[in-house]
C-alpha cells in the first residue's frame, strides 16, 4: 500500500507564454474533465510553437505519467526544471515523479530545493516525507508531516500519513486520536476504522478494537483483514461461534488466505482435531515455506495436551 504520496498537478500559468494563454487554459479544462487526449493534443501545439512553456511542459509530463509514457514524463519534468531550475512547483513536481518510480534519493533532492525557496510547500513536505518514508527515516518523515499540517491542519492525506507513521513508531495514543480526527471528516472510510481498531488493539482496548472491526466490516463486509482481526477479538471475547463465521466468510472471499485456515485449526483444536487438521494442511499447502510450523500442530491434534497447548499459544499471540 502506499502510504504516502500526491502529485503537485502544476495547473497554474507558471511563466505563460502570451500567444497561448488561450490555449493553455484550454488544456488545463480538458484535464480537470478528465479528457487526457485532448489536453495532450493541446499541450502539442502549445509546445510545438513555444518548447519552452514550462507549465506546458510540467502538465505535459503529468498527463504521460498517466498514460503510463515514463521516459516522456521524465523527459518533460526535468525539461522544465533545467529552464527553470529554482521554481518549488517544478521541482514538486519532479521530486514526486521520482518518489513514484521510487527513487527516494533522487525525490528527496528536489524536495530539499523546492522547500529552501518555499519552507511552506505542503505538497513538497508531504512528499518528501514519503521518500523519508521509503528509507526508513521515520523521525523524519514525522517532522515533515507534523509542518504540512501546521500549514494547513485539515488537511485530510496528511492526517491520516502521520496517524500510520505514529503506529509504526508505537506512538498509539497519537494514532488513535489521527485516525479519530480522521474519521470525523470521513465517517464512512472503512480503512481508517480498520487502522483505528489495530491501534487500539496494540494497547489492550480490545472491545474498542472490536467496534472498529465491527464498522470496519459493515462499511466493507469483504474486508478480508478487518473480518480477520474481528475474528481474533472475537475469539478473545470467548465468542467461538462467531469467530469461525468470519473465517468462513473470509474463505468465500480469499480461498487463498492463509492466515484463516491456520486460526480455524486452532479455535477448532479441541473440539474437532480432525477439522482442525484438515485447516493446517490447507495452509500448509498454500504456504509450503512454513510446513514445519503447520507440521507441528498437526502433530499436536495427537494428544489432548498437545490440542491444549495450541489454544493456549493462540490466546496468548492475541
Amino acid at each position: 500500500m502506499k502510504k504516502y504520496l500526491l502529485f503537485a498537478l502544476a495547473l497554474c500559468f507558471v511563466f505563460a507564454g502570451c500567444g497561448n494563454d488561450r490555449l493553455f487554459k484550454k488544456a488545463v479544462a480538458y484535464s480537470k474533465a478528465g479528457k487526457t487526449e485532448a489536453a495532450l493534443k493541446t499541450y502539442n501545439r502549445i509546445l510545438q510553437d513555444d518548447p519552452n512553456y514550462v507549465s506546458a511542459l510540467v502538465n505535459r509530463g503529468v498527463i504521460w505519467e498517466k498514460l503510463g509514457d515514463f521516459d516522456r514524463a521524465e523527459e518533460d519534468y526535468r525539461k522544465a526544471a533545467k529552464l527553470n531550475p529554482y521554481h518549488p512547483n517544478v521541482l514538486t513536481n519532479l521530486g514526486s515523479f521520482y518518489l513514484s518510480r521510487n527513487f527516494p534519493l533522487d525525490a528527496i533532492s528536489n524536495f530539499n530545493i523546492a522547500l529552501e525557496v518555499d519552507p511552506n510547500n505542503f505538497l513538497a513536505l508531504v512528499n518528501r516525507a514519503a521518500a523519508y518514508q521509503n528509507l526508513g527515516y521515520k523521525r523524519r518523515a514525522l517532522e515533515d508531516l507534523e509542518r504540512a499540517l501546521e500549514i494547513y491542519p485539515e488537511s485530510q492525506l496528511a492526517i491520516v500519513n502521520k496517524a500510520i507513521l505514529d503506529y509504526d513508531l508505537f506512538n498509539y495514543d497519537d494514532a488513535i486520536s489521527g485516525y479519530t480526527h480522521a474519521l470525523y471528516n470521513d465517517p464512512k472510510n472503512a480503512q481508517n476504522f480498520y487502522r483505528r481498531g489495530m491501534a487500539f488493539k496494540a494497547v489492550n482496548r480490545y472491545g474498542n478494537a472490536l467496534a472498529d472491526f465491527n464498522m470496519a466490516v459493515n462499511l466493507k463486509p469483504t474486508y478480508v483483514a478487518a473480518l480477520y482481526e474481528r475474528a481474533k477479538m472475537l475469539f478473545k471475547s470467548g465468542d467461538y461461534e462467531s469467530a469461525l463465521a468470519d473465517l468462513n466468510k473470509i474463505k468465500t472471499v480469499n480461498n487463498k488466505f492463509v492466515p484463516a485456515y491456520e486460526f480455524t485449526g486452532d479455535i477448532m483444536a479441541i473440539e474437532d482435531p480432525v477439522t482442525a487438521t484438515s485447516n493446517y494442511m490447507v495452509a500448509k499447502r498454500l504456504d509450503p515455506k512454513n510446513y514445519k510450523r503447520y507440521n507441528a500442530k498437526i502433530a499436536l491434534m495427537r494428544t489432548d495436551a498437545g490440542r491444549r497447548k495450541v489454544i493456549k499459544r493462540t490466546v496468548d499471540d492475541i
